[in-house]
């Protein structure tokens, strides 16, 4: 499976993210390969997330090529980077689009700041 299917499917079954709890909306994903577009639907409601491939209008509607969102999903580009360089374009309510930072994961061989505070305590 690849990072961008990984990603999507993985976002239904994350806990309630208190970060996104005033969040509403809906993104729409349009990735562009040489198979043809595949379209992803994010739904973010009260700190839940759902992903679905479905085809239907959306608050925010963003469009890259699939090898380069599986950058993004697999933590090697940062989104809010990509869209400054026009790697990603994004139509609509772009404040949705910023809150994917919370939704993909840090760079590889970054550490978890929570886990990294805890270890901290425990050390003293």
């Amino acid at each position: 499976m690849d990072p961008t299917t990984q990603f999507f499917e993985g976002l239904n079954h994350r806990p309630p993210d208190p970060l996104l709890s005033r969040v509403r909306g809906t993104i729409r994903f349009e990735l562009e390969s040489d198979d043809g577009d595949d379209v992803w639907l994010l739904v973010m409601s009260a700190g839940s997330v759902s992903a679905t491939q479905a085809d239907r209008p959306a608050d925010c509607t963003v469009r890259t090529d699939r090898p380069f969102f599986n950058r993004i999903a697999a933590g090697e580009a940062n989104p809010l980077a990509a869209l400054l360089r026009n790697r990603v374009t994004v139509e609509g309510k772009i404040a949705l689009y910023s809150y994917l930072h919370h939704l993909v994961p840090g760079p590889p061989g970054a550490h978890e700041p929570q886990d990294w505070v805890r270890q901290r305590g425990q050390r003293q």
